[in-house]
């Protein structure tokens, strides 16, 4: 890792020249960030770090640290060490692999950091709370120039940073796979979150995201994460979407799974999967990603058809809209320091933003494939009783399979996702490729 990360920072000082030559400033002083307060309480929500430290510095627990970058000389971290025996601090991780890229200042006080700071008017502070780099005279607070091409940078991955990714996949999988043992023993929401918590090494305020653990119809739920305690009467699908991370960098896998293996709904898993590797097998340099989002919800038409769900051919269920109706969100995301990771609507360096299209309102991606981008493939297939009962008084009501479609409702519904990397001449699946290699 030692020699990609020397990369990875070598490139990212030719970032950071860029952007302040761009904004016409001195410098970078990025915050870690601090851990908030829960309201009138003395107990604190679990810290997440600025994604913009943690893009220089591979330590998401270095909170209230400080990096200086200024695209020439070795970046300057501040790290606050402090001296506390009601919790426990980390420790400067000087003798890291990346440790020797960096000079170093040890703070045992949060205050220290005003007697490096000097003369800040002519740098920018990259952070989350305004306030306080107001008050330590800053005047160019998270500038938008400089934020334009930090993303954009972040959007294209350096060979360190899909290492990280790679390596965030495996926990996570074997997390997964104690998930599925758990769920054909029968165990509740709350009992599979706890198998794939144990078997990914992870606690609840670790993991990247909340785990989605949903059963039978909370399927439907997109973003599930009640977690029932009670074991279900009866037990139809698990829908499982539940990542982890490497060095901050994140993985984002689902799966989902029928009790009976032999039935149309185990036959609909296996087809969303196959879609999926489609696609991902067709990724291209060079090709929006919007075009490979419409062909998801042409085949999913064609589904709807064949299944007898719809009673029209997949032309007309992809023209009607009624897709939508069964697969209402994009077809996936950039991934990386953040699970729904920046720029995804950013088509340049300048910040040319470019919406999704008025059709598909939920599509996190505009861009044009790039070599190194890291995006999440996640097709989905639901059974939504919100989205169906709009169709109920239109005129091509009579084309939906009511009785069909109330029948699967028991199930929720289908996601399938894998995270993958864009190559010049195919794709790299790296979730397919930690699942082959943990066989």
């Amino acid at each position: 890792m030692k020699q990609l990360f020397e990369q990875h920072i070598t490139q990212l000082q030719s970032v950071v020249r860029s952007a302040l030559e761009q904004a016409q400033l001195a410098g970078l002083w990025i915050h870690a960030g601090t851990a908030h307060s829960h309201f009138l309480d003395d107990q604190s929500a679990p810290f997440r770090i600025n994604p913009h430290f943690n893009y220089v510095f591979p330590d998401p627990l270095a909170e209230n640290s400080w990096l200086f970058l200024d695209g020439v000389n070795p970046p300057k971290v501040y790290f606050y060490a402090p001296q506390d025996y009601w919790h426990c601090t980390p420790s400067p991780p000087t003798d890291a692999f990346f440790g020797e890229f960096f000079q170093w200042q040890i703070m045992t006080q949060a205050n220290e950091i005003t007697a490096f700071l000097g003369n800040v008017q002519h740098c920018a502070f990259i952070g989350e709370n305004v306030v306080f780099a107001e008050n330590l005279g800053f005047s160019h607070i998270n500038p938008k120039k400089v934020l334009n091409v930090l993303h954009f940078a972040r959007s294209i991955k350096s060979e360190f940073e899909i290492a990280c990714l790679y390596q965030a996949q495996f926990n996570a999988l074997k997390g997964h796979q104690a998930a599925k043992q758990a769920f054909f023993a029968g165990e509740s929401e709350f009992e599979i979150n706890l198998a794939y918590l144990r078997a990914s090494e992870q606690s609840d305020s670790r993991v990247p995201y909340g785990n989605i653990v949903a059963l039978n119809q909370h399927g439907a739920i997109l973003h599930y994460t009640h977690l029932d305690l009670a074991r279900p009467a009866e037990r139809h699908s698990l829908l499982i979407d539940a990542g982890a991370s490497y060095l901050g960098y994140a993985s984002d896998i689902t799966r989902s799974y029928a009790l009976d293996s032999k039935s149309e709904f185990a036959e609909l898993i296996a087809k969303m999967d196959q879609l999926k590797l489609n696609v991902v097998d067709s990724l291209a340099v060079g090709v929006n990603y919007l075009a490979y989002h419409t062909q998801m919800h042409q085949w999913i038409a064609d589904l709807l058809a064949e299944h007898q769900f719809i009673k029209l051919s997949g032309e007309q269920i992809f023209e009607e809209g009624i897709s939508r109706t069964f697969f209402p969100h994009g077809l996936g995301h950039q991934l990386g320091l953040q699970v729904h990771d920046v720029a995804g609507f950013q088509q340049n360096v300048r910040g040319t933003h470019k919406a999704p299209p008025e059709a598909y309102p939920s599509l996190r991606c505009t861009r044009d494939l790039a070599p190194n981008m890291v995006l999440t493939i996640e097709p989905g297939f639901y059974f939504i009783e919100m989205l169906l009962t709009q169709w109920l008084s239109h005129p091509l009501s009579s084309y939906f399979n009511w009785d069909k479609i109330r029948q699967f409702q028991r199930f929720g519904g289908i996601r399938t996702e894998d995270n993958v990397v864009i190559r010049l001449e195919k794709a790299e699946n790296l979730t397919a490729k930690a699942e082959q290699n943990l066989k």
